[in-house]
């Protein structure tokens, strides 16, 4: 067995999904028995950073799903989703008796309709839900394997001919007197909700999983307002899904800065009745014991280790680093999050060297994740500053500091030529992705503040900031 043979390729879960589904099936870390929290009926957000396993548990999901017979799951990466084609689908008169909820509705039932066709209880010959399949098909609304395609074929031109067909259709089964012609979204959703409250009890569980939505910060927020709507048309559907003895469920995957963005006064509620936190961060002091250094442990287990982390830790690594803990100076260069843990051990790899490693090993790999890091850092702060900001940060903080006052990185943006009315903004969406921390002396002693040790934290601008210490060396500040 060697430390090389440890499969730390991969840093993406769709990815790993593709080509190293082995470690989704034996090495994925259950963080707070969140494969059973999810079948709840009342969760069905999940949030955390980026990089903190959001995807990961898409997979997961996925994978339970095909060693279950009583479990169908799958995801949708909206990475690509036509959020203009909303305002296409609404009708008529849709913007004004119900807008993108009720369209979201439609969307969210024709999809998890159309995981009922892989149950073979459902699809049994003369079954309600069969009929309620053929009506779908017929109009060609079943046809489409995930929600972009739905968005798509729903917004066509003459579709609306399609929907009074197929409310016709449904509606004939209930009440043939009943003659209605759509101008709305919401007479069919109202159809296939009554459909759907005629169906047999379901004892299997049926999952959609929306992924990808980080994508949304590519436009800002322009298209908050939708995923608001998004989020309450979930728990609309979900609930009507619950009130039917139905286990049928929708569950969004969020990261933090894309929840924060939406427009809904109600979501401090909605996070904590209905999510669920993907927090990895040791707050007991106890690293060894953490899902965090699970993460590293299952892989290890998997290429032949059959030891503890907190015992290989010692094997692979010196106890101190610079008169630290070693397993306290790595993970200060991180933001506590599998991804980032992953990449540092991807990085000592590289090295093409087999363990003990001393000091000066640990040092040049951290040089390296310190690029890795940067550029990830990078990555999440599009769509929550200008272009022109996120492209100079860089340069920024190498020029005025590790430590830094809000004044001095105000006169910085200055000087660059941007937008210096805003620099507490910035710094505060700086703090939220871990960019930065505060710190400030208390009884003769630092004290730090970091997002990612407590989602509480909220950036001082009248404490200094400090520079993530996993961006030093990529940033020329070590």
């Amino acid at each position: 067995m060697k430390f090389s043979s440890i499969n730390f390729e991969y840093t993406d879960a769709q990815e790993e999904r593709i080509h190293a589904p082995e470690l989704i099936d034996s090495a994925y870390v259950d963080i707070n028995s969140i494969t059973e929290e999810i079948f709840k009926p009342n969760k069905y957000l999940v949030y955390g950073p980026k990089g903190a396993g959001k995807s990961a548990l898409a997979s997961k999901l996925t994978a339970m799903s095909e060693s279950r017979w009583d479990f169908f799951c799958e995801v949708d990466d909206l990475e690509e989703f036509e959020f203009n084609l909303l305002k296409k689908t609404s009708g008529i008169s849709g913007e004004k008796l119900g807008g993108s909820v009720t369209v979201w509705k439609l969307l969210l039932y024709i999809r998890v309709v159309s995981l009922y066709q892989d149950n073979k209880y459902l699809t049994d010959a003369g079954s309600s839900a069969e009929a309620l399949f053929d009506d779908l098909k017929k109009y060609g609304l079943l046809a489409s394997d995930s929600l972009i395609q739905v968005v798509q074929e729903t917004s066509r031109k003459g579709l609306y001919s399609k929907f009074s067909s197929t409310l016709a259709s449904i509606q004939g089964k209930f009440d043939r007197s009943v003659e209605s012609k759509v101008k709305d979204p919401a007479e069919l959703v109202n159809a296939i909700e009554l459909a759907l409250s005629e169906l047999p009890e379901i004892s299997s569980s049926h999952f959609l999983v929306l992924d990808g939505l980080d994508y949304l910060l590519r436009n800002g927020r322009n298209f908050a307002g939708y995923l608001a709507d998004l989020v309450a048309a979930t728990r609309q559907v979900n609930n009507f899904f619950s009130h039917n003895n139905n286990h049928s469920k929708v569950i969004i995957l969020f990261r933090d800065e894309v929840l924060d963005l939406v427009p809904d006064p109600n979501l401090t509620k909605r996070a904590n009745d209905n999510g669920i936190s993907l927090d990895w961060y040791d707050k007991v002091g106890r690293p060894f014991d953490s899902y965090l250094l699970k993460v590293i442990e299952n892989r290890a287990h998997m290429a032949g280790y059959n030891k503890d982390i907190k015992y290989l830790w010692k094997e692979w690594f010196p106890i101190e680093i610079l008169g630290r803990d070693s397993i306290l100076f790595v993970l200060d260069s991180t933001r506590c999050l599998p991804r980032d843990l992953i990449s540092f051990f991807r990085a000592m790899q590289s090295l093409k060297k087999e363990p003990p490693f001393n000091e000066q090993d640990v040092f040049f790999a951290l040089n390296s994740y310190s690029e890795w890091f940067a550029s990830e850092l990078s990555d999440a702060l599009v769509g929550l500053v200008d272009e022109d900001v996120r492209n100079s940060l860089e340069g920024i903080l190498s020029e005025i500091g590790p430590r830094f006052e809000t004044h001095q990185f105000k006169s910085s943006l200055d000087e660059y030529g941007l937008d210096d009315e805003h620099a507490e903004k910035i710094l505060n969406i700086l703090f939220s992705t871990s960019w930065i921390g505060n710190v400030w002396q208390k009884y003769d002693s630092p004290r730090y503040a970091w997002k990612h040790r407590r989602k509480k934290a909220v950036f001082s601008p009248r404490k200094r900031a400090v520079v993530h210490n996993g961006l030093l060396k990529a940033l020329n500040l070590r």
